[in-house]
């Protein structure tokens, strides 16, 4: 007998269903199901996957969802079913065509945007208002007329059931028999029975199916314990009562349901009914708005042809105007006018407003109409970057245009689009996070309780995102799994529950835009955690629907030129046009040259620093190229330096053929980018650039048999333009393997240029730039240390935070930066609006009273005072830091008595106009400063650099004596030989090897720079606690080279700076006072000097009564071995002053 599924739950069931859209579908395909139904719970989430799996398939797709109903109204937020932790019924709903589809997102939406209560739900009232074109079904034995029936309401369910067939008509509405063997199944069912003959409505089996086959029911508890953060041990948790919920076979459903025929045939009945077909692929644009009297398309050509007159001047090349005339035909063909309009709208609101935007992102640089509407800042002809890799005629797909804001003001450019297109059409995007491998180990070991330690043991094996290729390359996790019983289980059930979709998000810019009302055409959800709404559908499944996605992205780098440009004019009273500086400046590419490049957007890492020392760029197109080429295919296939290598010897550069000279001249004759495959494949075999689109898209997703197909009809066309058969299939093969490492030259060439900007105001204006880059790193501790060392490297002095002169962000103060008070860790932006606002009224705090009674003890508070104390910003106006650490609740208690009696007006005798008479003092009680380290530390806590001194500084002197080797000499001092470097050692990762070994990476600090350190297991194991110690350290070892730069140091040995400090002592000099002198006190200095004999020679400062002192050398016999009990037992005869020495390497 005919059986088709109709209550089943996916992995959209979060943590709930475990079947996989594609086993559900291929499950139909295996039973001959004529269709299936998707029932998830409370969502719409994998509806469009679904849809398309299923017609891919053969297979008709029924869509539904469980939806949850209020008891009462949707609007009613607390639980009114008694002890019971429920708050709603379950009810399931089917789209019978694409009115009950639109019905049935609009009731999915609103159970989130209105009904929400631990779970989306809806209720009567909505129910009668959307109940057209809906199937409806009775769920499970937590539908409202199963609960009834289960309660002994069987009258009230009668009467629910009654209402549920006249709404939605009784040969639309079904009760629904389940028998997973459960006896409250038994009792329901028997009632169900009764109440279907005499009510006239039909029954239908189900199985509410959860997971794919019976065996899977273990790692379905698994999931569900993941879901609740609970163990498998514990009895009190969440559980189905048995393994009956997989997906049963219609034999098996015939089994079970033998006795009621017609509810096995009212499944099949219901999928004849249903006939729901969603038109995907179909845009639904933006409604904008045009002048009276302009069509979208002529309003376009009109904008396009102005701005082309803005761009090019009054009279418009003729190759410019061809291009244009193209692209504009292309667009209108294909009906995207709109699109181009929605896009330029609200670019043009940003630049009006000032807030920055991106020269371009993506393929639309290569687009002359964007350019031209100054979407994008590039002319595309002069790049050679082709609109057929943006919008290709012959494929149907949406425009993606991904905009880049100033990171501090995108959310304003949002709003604008909210405002001008209407909230309700307008939304975020939902993300699905899915259960990664290392994250599936270790959801699955909470569950079964395996201890941390084995578990990241187990996980230190995995290298890939896949468990199973995990297994396969790692022969110690193979191990594991064959001869573990419990990492086999752990890895077996983690594989079931790999790649399931674990948690809803939100697409970090993503914006959808609607014509009508977005529940008109997508399911809407909301975040339970902040509010926020998104689509039901994600990014992908969006597109297909037809709807507007767009990224409002927000790049910190165009924050940072805004914030510069701003810096320039205010202390140098330059305008900057950022997008009129010359592309060929030669101070630029010195800068470039010496890959000064620190803080540069896409050309600061230490891999693309030496690239730029190699390549030396000469030009914009070496830029975009260097951009392109650093990635991981480009370095590991040999592109790079045959690149480089052409670059400085350009006689090495050769063309297989004259055609690809105008081509690949800009990169030396190697393929760098996607659009040289497009234009190779047009220029030698004869393709269109739509069909040369095709070969792009092919070889970039490596799909072998439309490159192969395509390869007879390149070596055709080549054929035809007389080119050597054997040259067109050389060249074709050097497409082939080029061509699968090709970037998109568009969005490298946008890209490009941000760099560039960055690198021309880093090179011409050095103090501006660096201050606006230091303010962007508000939240990046680790990146201001960086700038920082950068700053001091080109002379650029930081000056420590002060509340007399730092400001929220990084300023400048004459030829220096003043560290910003927003940067101080703990404190936030309505403390220092407080500080700043008390200090203007008293033009800057002469003392803490003054502090104290101006600012707002309620956001400044302790924690923020107790930062600013570490950070030193107190020290112009109070400099004993430990004085006022350990005053700072008395400080706080008395700021709170003052004020309050100032405001009531009782600290005041003599009126409201002489104040000062009546004044307390606010200092802190006496107490002992911190030393030079505590303070040291602490400034790096909250700082994230040294600012007051350095620890190395008082032992500048000494480390100058000592063999080793500033940092910021080493590329001239390695050669093999072992380095021995002095410094503070910062950063320390400890690491696991695939062999289970710890070694460590961490970076060592000196007066001058800092170098990364390996320590490799032996290493680290016999060093572990001096690296971590903050204390200064020496450490010997051998230096890397990379690039003919140092790169990072393997260490061998390490040493506290004290202890090695000894070992170079030279001469002990004790200092003898004839005062308080005498024989019991030279015999203890004598036996000390025995005990400690060696060759390091021993001198006596005898003091004298005039001020002259004799030395005296002692006899060799008393000569020494430094070591620090001899040094600390002298230090106690003599005093900490007595005693000196010299350092001789």
């Amino acid at each position: 007998m005919d059986f088709v599924h109709l209550h089943n739950h996916s992995e959209y069931s979060i943590l709930d269903g475990a079947i996989r859209i594609q086993q559900l579908i291929q499950f139909a395909v295996d039973n001959a199901m004529p269709a299936i139904a998707l029932t998830d719970h409370g969502n719409m989430f994998g509806t469009i996957k679904f849809y398309e799996e299923a017609h891919k398939a053969g297979i008709k797709p029924i869509i539904g969802q469980e939806f949850y109903i209020a008891p009462e109204s949707r609007f009613h937020k607390q639980s009114t079913r008694g002890s019971n932790d429920e708050n709603a019924y379950h009810l399931i709903l089917l789209a019978q065509n694409y009115e009950g589809y639109k019905n049935l997102v609009k009731l999915s939406s609103l159970g989130y945007l209105e009904g929400f209560y631990y779970k989306p739900r809806i209720d009567w009232e909505l129910l009668t208002q959307y109940s057209t074109g809906l199937i409806a079904s009775t769920a499970c034995i937590a539908g409202e007329i199963p609960s009834l029936i289960l309660d002994g309401k069987v009258s009230q369910a009668y009467k629910r059931a009654s209402e549920f067939a006249d709404l939605f008509g009784k040969d639309k509405f079904f009760l629904e028999l389940q028998d997973h063997n459960l006896n409250e199944q038994n009792k329901v069912n028997k009632e169900l029975i009764t109440m279907a003959a005499q009510l006239n409505v039909g029954l239908i089996a189900t199985n509410d199916a959860h997971y794919l086959n019976k065996e899977d029911a273990y790692y379905h508890d698994v999931l569900l314990c993941i879901q609740t953060g609970k163990s498998l041990n514990d009895q009190k948790r969440m559980r189905f009562p048995n393994a009956e919920f997989y997906l049963k076979t219609p034999q098996q459903m015939e089994t079970i349901f033998e006795d009621y025929p017609d509810a096995l045939y009212n499944t099949v009945k219901i999928a004849e009914m249903i006939d729901c077909q969603i038109p995907l692929g179909n845009a639904i644009l933006p409604n904008f708005e045009v002048p009276e009297g302009y069509t979208r398309d002529s309003y376009l050509t009109e904008l396009v042809n102005t701005g082309a007159q803005k761009r090019f001047g009054a009279i418009v090349p003729d190759h410019v105007k061809s291009r244009i005339e193209y692209e504009l035909s292309v667009i209108q063909r294909m009906q995207f006018s709109g699109y181009f309009l929605v896009v330029w709208d609200f670019i043009q609101f940003a630049k009006k407003h000032g807030i920055s935007v991106g020269p371009g992102r993506g393929s639309a640089a290569g687009s002359m109409v964007s350019y031209c509407l100054e979407i994008t800042e590039l002319d595309p002809m002069k790049y050679n970057l082709l609109f057929e890799r943006f919008l290709n005629p012959e494929r149907n797909e949406m425009p993606d245009m991904d905009i880049d804001f100033c990171a501090l003001r995108r959310d304003e450019v949002i709003e604008y689009v909210k405002q001008k297109y209407g909230e309700d059409h307008v939304s975020q995007i939902i993300t699905f996070n899915k259960m990664k491998s290392k994250g599936a180990i270790r959801d699955v070991a909470r569950a079964l309780e395996i201890p941390l330690q084995q578990v990241n043991a187990l996980t230190k094996l995995i290298r890939h995102e896949d468990l199973e290729e995990a297994l396969q390359a790692s022969d110690e996790l193979k191990q594991l799994y064959k001869t573990n019983d419990t990492g086999k289980q752990l890895i077996d059930i983690a594989k079931k529950v790999e790649g399931l979709t674990r948690s809803a998000g939100k697409h970090a810019a993503g914006v959808v835009i609607s014509r009508e009302p977005l529940m008109e055409h997508v399911p809407l959800y909301k975040d339970p955690k902040d509010g926020s709404i998104s689509s039901q559908y994600e990014k992908e499944s969006l597109e297909k629907a037809g709807l507007v996605k767009m990224d409002f992205l927000g790049l910190a780098n165009l924050t940072i030129i805004d914030t510069c440009i701003k810096l320039i004019k205010k202390h140098k009273n330059i305008a900057i046009d950022i997008a009129a500086i010359p592309l060929d400046d030669a101070k630029t590419f010195k800068l470039l040259q010496k890959a000064d490049t620190m803080g540069v957007f896409q050309l600061e890492s230490s891999g693309m620093q030496n690239i730029l020392l190699k390549l030396g760029p000469t030009n914009f197109d070496d830029i975009i190229a260097i951009v392109a080429l650093y990635r991981p295919g480009p370095l590991d296939s040999g592109m790079v330096e045959e690149f480089i290598e052409r670059k400085r010897n350009p006689k090495k550069v050769e063309y297989l053929h004259p055609l690809l000279e105008p081509i690949l001249k800009d990169t030396m004759g190697v393929i760098v980018y996607q659009e040289q495959v497009m234009l190779i494949s047009q220029a030698m075999g004869g393709f269109t650039l739509p069909d040369a689109d095709k070969l792009r898209k092919a070889m970039s997703k490596k799909k072998m048999d439309i490159i192969d197909a395509m390869e007879d009809k390149f070596v055709q066309g080549a054929k035809q333009k007389k080119i050597d058969e054997s040259v067109a299939r050389t060249m074709y093969e050097l497409m082939r393997t080029f061509g699968r490492y090709g970037f998109n030259k568009s969005h490298s060439a946008a890209y490009a240029l941000v760099s560039y900007q960055t690198a021309y105001l880093k090179a011409h204006y050095p103090l501006e730039f660096m201050t606006a880059l230091l303010t962007a790193q508000v939240d990046n501790i680790d990146n201001i240390a960086k700038y920082y060392t950068d700053c001091k490297a080109k002379g650029i002095a930081v000056l420590p935070p002060d509340i007399n002169h730092s400001y929220r962000d990084f300023s400048i103060e004459g030829k220096a930066i003043r560290y910003g008070l927003i940067s101080i860790k703990g404190v936030g932006d309505k403390a220092i609006e407080s500080i700043i606002e008390a200090r203007e009224k008293v033009d800057s705090f002469h003392d803490l009273t003054q502090f104290f009674t101006h600012i707002d003890l309620m956001t400044v508070n302790k924690g923020v005072i107790e930062s600013l104390i570490k950070a030193g910003a107190f020290d112009p106006v109070y400099p004993n830091r430990g004085e006022l650490f350990a005053s700072v609740d008395v400080m706080l208690e008395k700021a709170r008595n003052m004020q309050q009696d100032i405001s009531t007006g009782q600290g005041d005798l003599f009126g409201a106009s002489d104040k000062q008479f009546s004044r307390i003092n606010i200092e802190p009680a006496p107490a002992a400063d911190w030393t030079e380290n505590v303070k040291l530390q602490y400034e790096k806590e909250v700082l994230g650099i040294y600012v007051s001194a350095h620890p190395l500084s008082r032992y500048a002197k000494d480390i100058e004596k000592f063999a080793c080797t500033p940092i910021k000499d080493l590329e001239n001092n390695v050669n093999g030989s072992p380095i021995t470097l002095v410094g503070i050692v910062n950063n320390v990762q400890i690491k696991q090897s695939q062999k289970g070994n710890k070694f460590a990476q961490a970076a060592i600090e000196d007066l001058t720079g800092s170098l990364q350190v390996l320590l490799m297991p032996q290493t680290l194991s016999e060093y572990e606690t001096l690296i971590t110690s903050q204390e200064p350290v020496v450490i010997t070892g051998t230096v890397e080279i990379e690039n003919e730069k140092p790169s990072r140091m393997i260490a061998q040995k390490i040493f506290p700076f004290n202890q090695f400090k000894l070992t170079q002592i030279s001469e002990l000099h004790i200092i003898i006072n004839p005062i308080g002198t005498n024989t019991e006190l030279l015999e203890k200095i004598k036996k000390l000097l025995q005990r400690f004999q060696g060759n390091k020679p021993v001198y006596f400062h005898v003091r004298l009564p005039n001020g002259n002192e004799n030395i005296i050398k002692a006899n060799p016999l008393y000569h020494i071995k430094p070591d620090k009990k001899l040094m600390d037992g002298l230090t106690a005869i003599v005093g900490k002053d007595g005693i000196t020495y010299s350092i001789g390497c």
